[in-house]
């Protein structure tokens, strides 16, 4: 028994010093995928954000998966992956917030996703008002 007891360790070693290794490797496409939204070396900024908000998502930093994804978003509202995730880190958002007691949040989220979901049946139906929604500002 004790031979299996020591590979379940050395598993978990593994296992973590490869999730160090994707952190690290995330980590570095974010920083290339910020200095060309900063450099503007893309003519579509809206998939620079759409891959920093899935970058952030991976690397479980969901406020700045949220922040890029709302800003592609505003540039563009076409459904795909940032509306799909957006859902999914708002409900992990306020998850988070019940969890923590945090009414005003939990309100916050559940806002935001009714707003989502607007905003999806609009863009299905073809509505555009007004060119650019800030909806999604808290």
């Amino acid at each position: 028994m004790p031979f299996f007891k020591r590979n379940k360790k050395e598993n978990n070693v593994k296992s973590e010093v490869q999730k160090e290794v994707k952190k690290e490797h995330l980590t570095e496409q974010i920083d290339n995928y910020l200095s060309k939204l900063e450099k503007n070396e893309s003519e579509d900024p809206t998939h620079i954000l759409n891959m920093l908000g899935s970058l952030y998502f991976e690397k479980e930093d969901y406020d700045n998966a949220i922040k890029y994804y709302e800003e592609s978003i505003e540039q563009r509202k076409t459904l795909g992956k940032a509306f799909t995730d957006l859902v999914k880190l708002y409900n992990i958002k306020r998850k988070e917030a019940s969890q923590e007691g945090d009414r005003e949040k939990v309100q916050v989220y559940l806002q935001k996703s009714d707003d989502l979901m607007k905003l999806t049946k609009d863009t299905i139906r073809g509505k555009h008002v007004g060119g650019r929604t800030t909806m999604l500002k808290s």
